[in-house]
């Protein structure tokens, strides 16, 4: 028994970059990787293979050809598409604080709980809350402009920098636009989510979208995505 408990410690010290961590309820377990994806601990980036399991505060990044899905305790689970960075919990304090969102593509499904009234995605301009079952898609641009569609549920959205008044809601197959200096202006885009008709958008939104592959749509050049979208109405 000893022996087992030994080896046991040593498998995980090692999936950890050598601290002895056994996993938590709070770690985030990869069901499904391809291509370049790591995870950062002590500014040392590991790669990241399907079945692992990344703790909290880690940065998990992809590359150009990356792709990853990540299950949560709870029912949560979220999807990293090309190029994109995220911060797992980074406030630990918060239980309902799952995901800051850095740059690039991510969908969310967020399901709050008894324990967790409400859950919340953190952007460089915007906070994405949900108090019921709902499942956001995130895109962030070059210069930090955020572009939130959600396709199922409900989210609240306050600025990040320009707090002000009650938050704005977004319901399922809408979307809004926030930009890092300017106020939110709580203009929402109904029903865009099936309207584009730019090709890296196109591309874009199939890949977010249930029932696609994911991660198999062209690159996203600089921030094409958001400045060829149609105007918020």
């Amino acid at each position: 028994m000893r022996l087992t408990l030994v080896a046991l410690t040593a498998a995980v010290t090692s999936a950890f970059g050598g601290q002895a961590q056994l996993p938590s309820v709070d770690d985030a377990r990869a069901t499904s990787v391809t291509g370049a994806v790591t995870r950062t601990r002590d500014t040392q980036p590991w790669a990241l293979s399907s079945g692992e399991r990344v703790p909290v505060r880690q940065v998990i990044s992809t590359g150009g050809d990356g792709y990853a899905h990540f299950a949560v305790a709870g029912g949560s689970n979220f999807d990293l598409f090309s190029n994109s960075r995220v911060i797992f919990r980074q406030n630990v304090a918060s239980a309902g604080d799952l995901l800051d969102v850095v740059s690039g593509r991510v969908r969310i499904h967020l399901v709050p709980s008894a324990g967790q009234l409400q859950q919340r995605v953190f952007t460089p301009s915007a906070i994405v809350t949900a108090l019921q079952t709902s499942t956001l898609s995130i895109a962030v641009d070059e210069d930090d402009t955020v572009r939130i569609d959600v396709l199922e549920g409900e989210v609240r959205v306050r600025h990040t920098k320009l707090p002000h008044g009650e938050p704005t809601i977004v319901r399922a197959v809408d979307a809004i636009l926030v930009q890092r200096d300017e106020q939110i202006s709580r203009r929402v885009d109904r029903g865009s989510l099936y309207r584009y008709t730019v090709k890296p958008l196109h591309d874009l939104w199939t890949a977010v979208t249930p029932g696609h592959s994911s991660h198999d749509g062209d690159p996203i050049e600089g921030n094409k995505f958001l400045a060829q979208a149609r105007p918020l109405q």
